[in-house]
């Protein structure tokens, strides 16, 4: 096979902190700490040589720990047809694309290029769903008093591109130290903003890897005058910047020609940049994970997996053209692409794991109820753990068997049945109720999750409530209907569905990410559900390399790739305004009708019945031990307090099955 490299995590995520000195890693797989690691950002390894997790997200000073994405070159060749990471010393094989020339090629380094922007003051203003597939000339601008070309440029905060290596310059801030074009706003109240973070490279058993750190969570507004700073709603203020960011990241290698077209060079030339085409990844700053072991009931993983499956043919023994063998070449060219998916289609004798596939996404809903003060998701039936209940493990586990007694095999059955029927499906988002049917009891059951959807708020191209993406459901179908195997009783262990390190990176990073609701969400919101923003499974399409200011709204076309900001630019701003707010919400469900209320329609047209729902439980907290998690306000005045208190509120971790506030350093009084 030809020698491919690529960056893995496809698209990482780092998190913001307040201290300026101590920080950590994210980690690579879902429901796990982060990692430990010394100053430098080399990982701590324990006495088995495995990384440790951390067991203090602040400083001695009581400052937040930043996290740091952790990128890695990976190279896939006969060798390692899934992939190996890229060690100092590798011989590589590389074509030169000028003039077919075989370069056989020491690897001595890696050069790493990042460039993180804040694109969300100049972008258009927030409005739940509406623009997702494209805004009209007459939506809004956040910021649409600043009408001058040049000021609004300003708005974007763009420090340029960084570049690092280990035998040359080890750290590079995104500040305003870049000969090219910079742009950051003037002074802030109550933080100004000064740089966006910073680059690391690290070099441990001759593995070179990149660390992005980003901001330190300011927040601030530029306005002056009496009543200023203020926030007057959740997702747009004007005036206000934070540190929130993304964009690319982009590999080279520096090496030493050792053979041209298998002929040995003597000697060996001076270490060059090498031509390689190295796919590039995304980085994503996010605010903190404040519970941390905590799995979302739908994942950023979820979703872009979802999309990898269905778009891209990432797992096309699953979906994909008959017959599922595995083995067909899926095209990557966009014309390919387009005829596979027009007869792509589920295997439907595909059949999940249950412990691999089936039973994470039952567990999740579970943790729930330890961060809401209702049991809104997880009291009451269908949600009953007890032994003997319906979602007693010990009966969900079991797949139909020969001999089994038909007593067992009914029970078993209708309690899967019952589990699948409740759960929301394509085009049930505006229902609150599932609807009857074969799979459930009589009575009328909450349609799940009880979720807040991405336009819980307005009935204009409303989405009510939260549904699986359609890989979820399929698995869980299979499920049902009892075509699926308990690994454990069979004695197997399988692999992941996408084999390979670098899938696991690629999948481990975004696990720790919210994938839904998207209103307008929390590390990123709906536009990483766009196929158009994608150039292959897990992997955003880069826009050329600017020569110049980065683009303003209308200016650039999601074909053409994304610049940096392009994905957090979506988001609310200040992003402590929708934090805060994001607890639970009252869900008007008078009508079904949503966008054809007429004055006259049958019912009072003033009448409102609501629902009270909550937004992201695991990954927003709203209470904890019975009490408040955040002592703001769910109003604009606690959006406001949340621009300082973020920093102080306390992480939650789990021991033993129980979810605990996190210890404080020994030098740090306890809060």
């Amino acid at each position: 096979m030809a020698t491919i490299f690529r960056i893995h995590p496809a698209i990482g995520i780092a998190r913001l902190g307040n201290s300026p000195d101590k920080f950590c890693i994210s980690p690579d797989t879902g429901g796990h700490l982060p990692i430990k690691c010394d100053d430098r950002g080399n990982p701590v390894l324990d006495k088995n040589g495995e990384e440790e997790s951390v067991k203090y997200f602040i400083d001695d000073k009581g400052r937040i720990l930043r996290q740091a994405a952790r990128f890695r070159v990976f190279v896939y060749d006969d060798k390692s047809p899934e992939g190996r990471e890229a060690a100092i010393g590798d011989q590589v094989n590389i074509v030169n694309r000028r003039n077919g020339q075989l370069l056989t090629l020491r690897i001595d380094d890696i050069q790493w290029t990042a460039y993180l922007a804040n694109k969300k003051a100049s972008w258009y203003a927030f409005a739940e769903t509406d623009g997702e597939h494209g805004y009209t000339s007459d939506h809004p601008l956040r910021n649409a008093d600043i009408t001058n070309d040049e000021e609004r440029q300003r708005l974007i905060i763009d420090p340029g591109p960084r570049t690092v290596s280990f035998t040359g310059t080890q750290q590079a801030v995104f500040d305003k130290n870049n000969p090219g074009p910079t742009s950051f706003p003037p002074e802030l109240v109550p933080n100004s903003i000064s740089e966006l973070g910073e680059l690391r490279c690290t070099q441990m058993a001759n593995k070179n890897r990149l660390l992005v750190l980003g901001g330190f969570g300011n927040s601030g507004s530029m306005l002056e005058g009496f009543g200023n700073p203020k926030i007057e709603e959740y997702a747009n203020n004007d005036g206000w910047f934070d540190d929130i960011s993304d964009g690319p990241v982009n590999a080279r290698f520096i090496g030493t020609v050792v053979a041209i077209d298998d002929r040995p060079v003597t000697p060996p030339g001076r270490p060059v940049l090498a031509p390689a085409a190295i796919d590039p990844a995304w980085v994503v700053v996010g605010y903190p994970r404040y519970v941390p072991q905590a799995v979302d009931v739908v994942t950023m993983d979820d979703l872009v997996f979802d999309i990898a499956v269905r778009q891209f043919g990432y797992v096309p023994y699953l979906y994909g053209i008959p017959p599922y063998t595995g083995s067909t070449v899926v095209p990557q060219d966009e014309a390919g692409l387009r005829l596979w998916r027009a007869q792509a289609k589920w295997n439907t004798d595909f059949r999940p794991y249950f412990r691999r596939d089936i039973l994470p996404i039952l567990l999740r809903p579970l943790d729930a109820q330890n961060f809401m003060d209702a049991d809104a998701l997880t009291g009451g039936n269908p949600h009953n753990t007890a032994p003997g209940g319906n979602f007693d493990f010990s009966d969900l586990s079991v797949p139909p068997f020969p001999g089994e007694p038909e007593a067992d095999r009914r029970r078993r059955r209708d309690m899967r049945h019952l589990l699948y029927g409740v759960l929301r499906k394509p085009g049930q988002e505006n229902e609150l109720l599932a609807p009857p049917g074969p799979d459930l009891p009589s009575g009328k059951l909450f349609a799940m999750p009880l979720l807040c959807g991405d336009n819980a708020l307005s009935n204009t191209a409303p989405s009510k409530f939260l549904r699986l993406t359609d890989t979820m459901l399929f698995l869980l179908k299979q499920w049902a209907d009892g075509l699926f195997i308990d690994e454990k009783t069979e004695g197997i262990t399988p692999g992941p569905m996408h084999p390979g390190p670098g899938a696991a990176l690629d999948r481990g990073a975004l696990a720790a990410a919210l994938g839904g609701a998207f209103c307008p969400g929390a590390e990123a919101g709906w536009i990483m559900r766009n196929p158009a923003i994608y150039s292959a499974a897990y992997r955003i399409k880069p826009a050329p390399p600017s020569q110049g200011e980065l683009s303003q709204p209308g200016a650039a076309d999601l074909k053409d790739g994304l610049e940096p900001g392009d994905i957090t630019k979506y988001s609310a701003l200040p992003w402590q305004s929708d934090f805060n707010e994001c607890t639970n919400q009252p869900i008007d469900i008078t009508y079904r009708d949503w966008n054809n209320i007429e004055p006259d329609s049958v019912g009072d047209p003033v009448a409102q019945a609501y629902q009270l729902t909550y937004w992201w439980p695991v990954h927003r907290p709203f209470i904890f031990n019975g009490l408040p998690w955040s002592p703001t306000a769910q109003n604009n005045a606690g959006d406001l307090a949340m621009t300082t208190a973020w920093a102080s509120l306390r992480f939650i971790v789990k021991s033993d099955g129980q979810y605990g506030f996190a210890p404080t350093p020994p030098d740090q009084p306890k809060s």
